[in-house]
């Protein structure tokens, strides 16, 4: 075992190892470099490993702590960060072939302030091209080569499912964070609509885009958040947490008796539990597919007139956009304005929605089709299901460890922090 392996699967252990001067960064950061050379050849979570800059961002944490000044609060720790963001001096093809060429000439703003608060940028991740999908192919499972570790964040969620990085940063349109979260084991938060800038991240759906850290656990998942959003003016803790039998009755055996275990766990904490009744799955569904499809099809239309090479998935997206007509789209828009609304009401009063995160908790990475809940289901609507109606209200919505699963938290527009406080494990 390497001497500072447990620094390496723990952000919350790598962060006191430099403050004690156990570890330097510089140390904690050649660590994990090897680490990735000897197991990224196997998982392809990693697009690119950044080893020269990241060697010089740790030595300068280091430098500057030296030199009796504070380094910032994620010094010490390795992030990763999706191809999909601007991240210099790596390529910005956001995985598709026609952008192969492109290389970001400035950070993305949450790549700069992730750099401006200490943290070691070791890479950039693999996405479904695009982040159109939710199966991320290239990659593979860390724990079983035959299972989907989710997208469109997937080589974030299998970097730190193998522990190759302390943090990942991933977007989310329709549960691109929360889905490989859920998938490879590990926490995923999908901020308030707008609480992170979007600038130098290749767009999908504007309405609908987000971007968000990832980690190892909701310990670590807090300690990150934190530092990028400092809490404010502290609020009451959750009291109530609410939830949608509809919604579990969606989902196969395993995931229920997850989501039952995590219920209870809730309760012997203090909270009380009582049920809500959220917007219809098929109707969110449906509000959702209409939304991204008009809008993915409007943003790359002169693209499309170009000849741009897109992915499959998103060529089937922008050609059901393009059939949408807009009394269609307006409707949908009209929905999810109510939509918003009425999760608003539920979560009044120091209230948190709790559901699966997905419905199924392993996804093989080969299937076209996945039965949920007893009917087959397109496999990427069957995995945004439970989690694409927050990215249309633009609630704070957390996907969360637990004994053999996970659930996803959700809390009022700014109020993650709430959510990072859930005592579920």
């Amino acid at each position: 075992m390497h001497p500072l392996n447990g620094i390496l699967t723990s952000a919350k252990a790598a962060r006191a190892a430099f403050l004690s001067g156990a570890a330097s960064a510089e140390e904690i950061a050649r660590a994990m470099l090897a680490g990735i050379v000897r197991e990224n050849p196997r998982l392809n979570a990693y697009r690119e490993v950044l080893e020269a800059t990241a060697l010089a961002e740790a030595r300068a944490a280091d430098a500057t702590r030296a030199a009796g000044r504070d380094p910032g609060p994620l010094a010490g720790l390795c992030v990763a960060v999706k191809e999909n963001i601007d991240t210099v001096p790596a390529h910005a093809s956001a995985g598709m072939r026609f952008l192969r060429d492109r290389r970001a000439t400035e950070d993305g703003w949450i790549t700069a302030r992730l750099r401006a608060l200490g943290a070691t940028i070791v890479g950039t991740t693999v996405s479904d091209p695009g982040a159109f999908g939710v199966r991320t192919a290239e990659v593979t499972h860390p724990a079983d080569a035959t299972l989907s570790v989710g997208g469109s964040s997937g080589g974030s969620g299998a970097a730190l499912a193998a522990g190759l990085c302390h943090a990942a940063i991933g977007t989310d349109t329709g549960g691109s964070i929360r889905i490989p979260a859920a998938l490879c084991g590990v926490a995923g938060l999908k901020p308030s609509f707008g609480q992170w800038s979007l600038a130098g991240v290749w767009p999908l759906v504007p309405s609908l885009d987000h971007v968000g850290p990832m980690a190892r656990t909701r310990e670590d998942l807090a300690l990150v958040n934190n530092a990028l959003v400092p809490p404010g003016q502290p609020r009451s803790a959750a009291r109530r947490v609410v939830f949608d039998p509809d919604w579990i009755a969606e989902c196969d055996g395993e995931v229920q008796a997850a989501f039952a275990g995590a219920l209870g766990r809730l309760e012997r904490a203090g909270l009380t539990l009582s049920e809500a009744r959220l917007p219809a799955l098929d109707r969110v569904s449906g509000v959702h597919s209409t939304i991204f499809c008009v809008e993915t099809a409007a943003f790359y239309r002169s693209f499309v007139a170009s000849g741009a090479e897109l992915p499959r998935e998103g060529q089937g997206a922008i050609a059901h956009g393009e059939s949408i007509a807009m009394p269609a789209y307006l409707d949908a828009c009209r929905d999810r304005r109510q939509m918003r609304s009425a999760v608003d009401a539920i979560l009044e009063d120091d209230t948190l929605i709790l559901s699966p995160t997905t419905a199924v908790a392993r996804a093989p990475k080969a299937a076209q089709r996945l039965k949920i809940g007893g009917k087959e289901r397109d496999f990427t609507y069957g995995l945004v299901r439970l989690t694409c109606l927050f990215d249309h209200t633009g609630h704070p919505a957390a996907a969360l460890p637990v004994e053999r699963g996970s659930v996803q938290v959700v809390a009022a527009r700014g109020d993650e922090h709430a959510i990072l406080a859930l005592p579920l494990m």
